[in-house]
């Protein structure tokens, strides 16, 4: 059963490259088992969680003080929910400048719409612990939304359930968080495999289709062994790095500067500058130019080669503006004091 399971995700043969370290480095099953894990620890905290604002910090408290191993799978969820963030922007990376996306068009858009529901997950989850940190980190973070274009404002109300973090936002963001979002992300995942199949394997140059191998057991191993790294390397970081929990949440007392969660607060640096370039202007070309690359890439290469010369204009241009973004969120994380001035990142 297992065998027929694994052969529906992969063809009997692949190309040679395909099991090469530096064809892909691993991100898509490394995000994949971010994933696993995330679903397994979730379902075990889910158990022992009431989405109540008068029992959740309690609750929590409970859970990494208390529970036998209640510290170690929150931390492990914590863990795996940063690394997937950064893995998928990791794997998008790769994906953009092999030029994979070409002719997958419709599997470019399910990366991008999952990426969408992971920062989704990660912000909804971050409420949960309804603490300091996350109640004042989740109102910078829906007051960030209504500066998107159209449907900025609905957008708010229908996470806040209101106009500002609430008890209601708190029941919302936990539906949300354990419900609909990761049954939207499995269905994605899935269809997004379902396409890779369809489409015959990894993206490839012509020349890569004379050297083949069987799937069984070159894949399979090469997939167990990055499944396996990622894992002890989330259990090693999980017992090094805690997941925090502050004093419980108190909306009368804001910390000066108040940040939203740091895969948003890049964002939040360019509103300080421009509510409406920052806000609205940045943030829509970007998605504009994420969504429609495959239709503006008009290059002669069929995809799969890293840094390929005719497209080297668009290839730098990505990178510039991912470098931007990381020295966004640097700044914004670290290098902003109270009232949101310049500091110094190792001042008191």
């Amino acid at each position: 059963m297992r065998r027929n399971f694994l052969h529906h995700l992969h063809p009997p043969q692949i190309r040679q490259r395909t099991v090469h370290p530096l064809t892909t480095l691993g991100l898509g099953i490394a995000s994949l088992t971010c994933l696993g894990v995330l679903l397994a620890t979730g379902f075990t905290l889910f158990l022992y969680y009431v989405p109540d604002q008068e029992k959740a910090y309690e609750r929590i408290l409970h859970i990494s003080t208390t529970l036998h191993y209640g510290g170690l799978v929150r931390n492990l969820h914590f863990v795996a929910a940063n690394a997937l963030v950064i893995l998928a922007v990791l794997h998008l990376a790769r994906v953009f400048l092999t030029g994979a996306y070409r002719g997958r068009r419709l599997n470019w858009l399910y990366g991008l719409a999952m990426l969408f529901l992971l920062l989704l997950s990660n912000f909804t989850g971050y409420l949960l612990p309804w603490d300091q940190i996350s109640y004042w980190a989740a109102q910078v973070g829906a007051g960030l939304a209504a500066y998107f274009p159209l449907v900025g404002t609905e957008a708010q109300r229908l996470v806040l359930g209101g106009t500002e973090v609430s008890g209601e936002t708190l029941l919302r963001s936990f539906a949300l968080h354990a419900g609909a979002v990761p049954l939207l992300l499995v269905v994605l995942a899935a269809l997004h495999l379902w396409r890779i199949r369809k489409d015959g394997g990894l993206a490839a140059p012509p020349a890569a289709d004379r050297e083949r191998l069987p799937t069984d057991p070159w894949l399979y191993r090469a997939e167990g062994a990055v499944a396996l790294l990622t894992f002890a390397a989330l259990v090693g970081l999980a017992l090094v790095l805690p997941a925090t929990l502050a004093e419980r949440a108190d909306p009368l007392h804001p910390p000066n500067p108040a940040k939203a969660p740091w895969y948003f607060v890049g964002l939040q640096e360019m509103v300080s500058h421009s509510a409406f370039f920052g806000g609205v202007v940045a943030p829509a070309l970007i998605a504009i130019f994420l969504i429609s690359v495959p239709w503006l890439d008009r290059s002669p290469n069929s995809g799969g080669q890293w840094f390929a010369r005719d497209r080297r204009r668009l290839d730098i241009f990505f990178i510039l503006l991912l470098l931007s973004q990381i020295t966004l969120i640097i700044v914004g994380r670290w290098l902003r004091g109270p009232n949101w001035a310049l500091v110094w990142p190792f001042s008191p």
